[in-house]
Order: C-alpha cells, then structure tokens, then sequence
C-alpha cells in the first residue's frame, strides 16, 4: 500500500524534523506535518501515479476495473499536475498551499464519489476502484490536508 507507506514516511520526516529542531509542540509543528504530507502523499504520490496512467494505462485500468481509455491519459495529466504542485510545496508555502490543496481536495474527492458511485452502480469491486487505497488517498488525506490547513490559518488569523 504505497499511500500509507509514502504517509509513514512523511510522519517519520517530521518527527525527525521536529527532533532536530526541537520545535515539539510548537505551532510550527502542523506546518512541518502538512508540508510532508504534501511532499509525500500529493508530490511523489501524484508522480508514480501520472507514470501508472500514462505510461501504464492497460494495468492501471484493470487494477481499477475500467476499460482502457483515452481519458486515462487526462487523468495521468491531473496526476502529474498536482504531483508537481505536492512536490513544490514543500520549497513555496503561504497562500500557494491553500490553492494546492483546495485543488487537490476538490479532485481527490470527486474521484472518491465516482468510485463509490462505481462501485454501487456497476458493483466494481477491484481493489483500486474500492479497495483500502481509495479511502486513504482520495478520501481520507485530502480531508485531512484541509483540515491541518484550516487549523493553520485559524491559529494565524489568516481565514
């Protein structure tokens, strides 16, 4: 389960972030946390996702339990568009992450209606259409991205 692991990963960054820098506890901590999630989890994940639907497409579709299509390509574009934006909020923060992730929750969870809506209408019980995978990476971390975003603009007064 490459999402959990990337998220693994970021939460094992910023623990040792915040061990370098002893900022335990500080309000500096959700920026660190966000900042690797969104490296992680929106940067190196919408990557190997964008090379998965572009390069990849029959596999990816059958793993998904959709017919190849030419709008794997379109969604391989999305993927690259957001992994590049994932990948660069970690260097540009401020207002660009509120673009990245409003952007990135508004597609991630779009696709989690559509493979709910999926799996109730036409019962596609791949794994990649309903699996674990989906409720982590198209549900669960783009809410969670809002949330710790909110929670840092709350604290700043910059809502």
């Amino acid at each position: 389960m490459l999402g959990i692991a990337l998220f693994i990963l970021a939460v094992v960054f910023t623990l040792g972030h915040l061990a370098y820098t002893k900022e335990w506890g500080s309000p500096k901590a959700k920026e660190v946390f966000l900042s690797y999630v969104l490296f992680f989890n929106l940067g190196i994940l919408g990557l190997l996702a964008a090379y998965a639907h572009i390069f990849m497409g029959p596999e990816t579709a059958k793993m998904i339990g959709w017919q190849t299509s030419p709008f794997q390509f379109e969604m391989g574009m999305t993927n690259l568009s957001f992994g590049v934006l994932g990948v660069l909020s970690y260097w540009i923060r401020g207002r660009f992450w509120d673009a990245t992730i409003i952007g990135w929750s508004i597609v991630f969870l779009g696709c989690f209606i559509g493979h709910v809506m999926d799996y109730y209408l036409h019962n596609n019980t791949a794994p990649y259409n309903i699996g674990i995978y989906i409720w982590f990476t198209d549900l669960f971390l783009p809410l969670l991205a809002l949330a710790t975003l909110f929670c840092l603009r709350c604290k700043t007064k910059q809502i």
